[in-house]
C-alpha cells in the first residue's frame, strides 16, 4: 500500500479548496509553509491600474487595508506600462522579483520601502494562475527579509504544485459562477419579467435581467455611463447613489430604500427599490458588495407580492408585513421598531415565513418575492 506524501496530502487539499472557498485560506498558509515563506496572496488585479481583490493568509489586515486605501496604485508586481507587451510574454509560470521587476528598482520602489518592509517581506515569489483580458491571477508568496531569497527547492516545489493549483483554481470559479453573480441568482431573475438589476458598491453593473436590458434601452430615464447604472438627471443620479451606498455600506447596518424616477416623456414614473444583497460564501473571492435594483414600471397595474405569498404559503397578515420589510431591506431589528413589537416575535415571524416557503436564508426569501413581483408585471 503506498502513503501519501504530505505532497500529496497538500494536492488533496488544494483540489478540497476548489469545492470549498473557505479552505482557501488555510491552503494558503500550508503552501508558504512548504515552500519557506512566511506570508502569501491569492490574487486577481487589473494590470491597467493594480485593483482587485484576494485572499490572504498570515498578512496583517492592516495591510490589506492599506493596499486597497493607496499601495494598489504603487504596485510594482502589477502596474505596467506596456500592457500589450506584457500580455504578449506573460506564460503560466512560477517567477520570482526580479523576473518582474529589476532589483534594484524594486529595492527603491515606495512600495517595497512603505509597504513590504513594514511586514518584513522582502523576496517573493510569484506562481501565474491565469490570465484574462487585462485582469491576472497568481499566488505571492513573501518571504522575510532576514532569510534572504527563496531556495532553487522552493521554485521546484512550486513549479510541480502550480498545474494543481491552476485547475483548482479554474474550476472554483467555474463552480462558483465567475465574478459577482451566483448562476441561480441569475436565472432566477432572467425569468421575471420585472426589470432587476445587480450592481456593485460604485454602481457597476454585474447583472441585468433582459426586461432591464431593455428598459436601459428606450427612453425610460435610466441609462449606463461607464458600465455604472446612472439616470439621466444628474440629481435623480445622486439619489440612486445614496442609496446603493447605503445598501453596500461596509461599516455598520446595511439598509434598502426607493424613490421614483421621473421620465423625459411625462409617463408615469419608474419606482426603483434599492436592497441589499447578501454575501455569497460559495465565490473563490470575497464578491464586491452588491446591491438589488428592483424597477417598477408605474403604467402597470401590480398586485402586491405579499398577496401572493399569503396566498401561494398560507403566510399571515403579520407574516408577510414581515416579509415586505425584509423585501425593503430592512433588518430585523428594524423592522421590530417600525412594527412595535420585540426582536423575538419577528424573528419567530420569519422561523414561521422560512418554514411555509421552504427557505432558510433571507436572500431565498428576497428571491422568490422577486420573482413574484415579476410575475406580476406580466398579469
Amino acid at each position: 500500500m503506498m502513503i501519501a506524501t504530505a505532497e500529496d496530502q497538500l494536492v488533496d487539499r488544494i483540489y478540497a479548496a476548489a469545492l470549498d472557498a473557505s479552505l482557501w485560506p488555510s491552503v494558503l498558509e500550508a503552501l508558504a509553509d512548504e515552500i519557506g515563506a512566511h506570508q502569501a496572496c491569492l490574487t486577481r488585479l487589473s494590470q491597467k491600474d493594480g485593483q482587485g481583490e484576494g485572499i490572504e493568509a498570515r498578512i496583517d489586515p492592516r495591510s490589506v487595508a492599506a493596499f486597497h486605501d493607496y499601495y494598489w496604485t504603487k504596485n510594482v508586481f502589477t502596474v505596467v506600462d506596456d500592457l500589450d507587451a506584457w500580455r504578449r510574454g506573460w506564460r503560466p509560470t512560477v517567477v520570482a522579483t526580479g523576473d518582474c521587476v529589476p532589483l534594484d528598482d524594486y529595492y527603491r520602489s515606495e512600495y517595497f520601502n512603505d509597504f513590504m518592509r513594514p511586514q518584513d517581506a522582502g523576496a517573493t515569489l510569484h506562481v501565474r494562475l491565469d490570465l484574462s483580458d487585462d485582469t491576472s491571477s497568481a499566488i505571492a508568496f513573501g518571504r522575510s527579509i532576514r532569510k534572504g531569497d527563496f531556495a532553487n527547492d522552493a521554485f521546484e516545489t512550486a513549479s510541480r504544485l502550480q498545474p494543481h493549483l491552476i485547475r483548482a483554481y479554474r474550476m472554483g470559479r467555474t463552480l462558483a459562477g465567475g465574478f459577482g453573480v451566483s448562476q441561480d441568482l441569475a436565472r432566477t431573475l432572467d425569468i421575471s419579467d420585472r426589470a432587476t438589476l445587480i450592481v456593485d458598491h460604485q454602481g457597476a453593473i454585474q447583472h441585468a435581467n433582459p426586461a432591464a436590458e431593455r428598459l436601459l434601452r428606450g427612453a425610460n430615464g435610466l441609462c449606463v455611463m461607464n458600465g455604472r447604472l446612472a439616470a439621466l438627471q444628474s440629481e435623480a443620479t445622486q439619489r440612486l447613489g445614496e442609496l446603493v451606498a447605503a445598501a453596500t455600506t461596509q461599516d455598520g447596518t446595511r439598509s434598502g430604500g426607493s424613490f421614483s424616477l421621473h421620465r423625459p416623456d411625462g409617463r408615469p414614473s419608474l419606482a426603483l427599490r434599492i436592497s441589499p444583497l447578501a454575501r455569497e460564501t460559495i465565490a473563490i473571492f470575497t464578491r464586491p458588495r452588491m446591491a438589488l435594483v428592483c424597477v417598477t414600471d408605474l403604467e402597470l397595474e401590480m398586485r402586491s407580492p405579499l398577496d401572493d405569498l399569503k396566498d401561494l404559503f398560507g403566510v399571515t397578515a403579520a407574516e408577510a408585513r414581515l416579509a415586505g420589510a425584509v423585501f425593503e431591506g430592512l433588518t430585523l431589528p428594524e423592522a421590530a421598531e417600525r412594527f412595535g413589537v420585540s426582536i423575538n416575535t419577528v424573528r419567530f415571524q420569519l422561523a414561521r415565513v422560512f418554514d411555509k416557503t421552504g427557505v432558510t436564508r433571507q436572500a431565498e426569501l428576497v428571491k422568490i418575492m422577486t420573482r413574484l413581483s415579476g410575475d406580476q408585471a406580466a398579469r
